[in-house]
């Protein structure tokens, strides 16, 4: 897994950094999972980090900048990865369903000229300006639980190779369930492996907590 989730919190002007990462070297029930990806809780235990979402899972989602390192196959794989995680979260049966827009979407999908390991550098966007981003990440701007914007950023260090699964796992992680699960369990069976990213399908738990987070009408 390549991202790096993190929500920046816009109350009373202050910046929190959300806990990212916990492990897991066997399998969770469902409850446990749900719990860990969602609100950071460990079995049986707290959570980390609130519960946040949005309050309309009818979302807009779209590239709407693109720079000149990405044009060739790399725009082309990025392109079609975005159409292929659109279509597999909107087949995953909960209440969430994307639509395709590039002009002022909900979620806007950032591919930049910056190396992977660097800070974030002409994404538009004041609270994001020189923060750090790995290989690809996501940033979730919510307030009270209510998710106000995502923002999914590619840089030049990604393989085009790990273009689909980094672009289903952002998607996911901009919809609320923000924290990766690490160990090798989960490498061959969530997107949310934090040590792999082979995956370009939802596993079997990662489609029942995005049900669970947005539970079908």
């Amino acid at each position: 897994m390549i991202s790096r989730a993190l929500i920046l919190w816009l109350a009373l002007a202050s910046q929190g950094y959300a806990q990212e990462i916990l492990n897991s070297d066997t399998a969770l029930n469902d409850d446990d999972f749900y719990r860990l990806v969602a609100c950071a809780a460990r079995a049986n235990g707290e959570c980390g980090k609130p519960f946040v979402r949005w309050t309309d899972a009818n979302l807009t989602i779209g590239i709407t900048k693109i720079e000149r390192a990405y044009l060739g196959g790399k725009k082309k794989r990025a392109e079609a990865a975005l159409q292929r995680a659109i279509a597999e979260i909107n087949a995953a049966g909960s209440a969430v369903q994307l639509t395709r827009n590039d002009s002022d979407p909900d979620i806007p999908i950032l591919f930049l000229d910056i190396p992977s390991r660097s800070t974030i550098k002409g994404s538009g966007f004041k609270a994001l300006e020189g923060t750090p981003i790995s290989s690809a990440g996501v940033r979730v701007l919510a307030k009270d639980g209510v998710i106000l914007k995502s923002v999914i950023i590619f840089t030049t260090g990604l393989q085009i190779r790990a273009y689909e699964s980094a672009m289903l796992e952002e998607i996911i992680q901009g919809l609320g369930l923000l924290t990766d699960v690490g160990g090798t369990h989960y490498e061959s069976r969530s997107i949310f492996s934090q040590s792999s990213n082979a995956l370009t399908k939802l596993g079997k738990q990662d489609i029942m907590a995005l049900g669970r987070h947005y539970p079908p009408r």
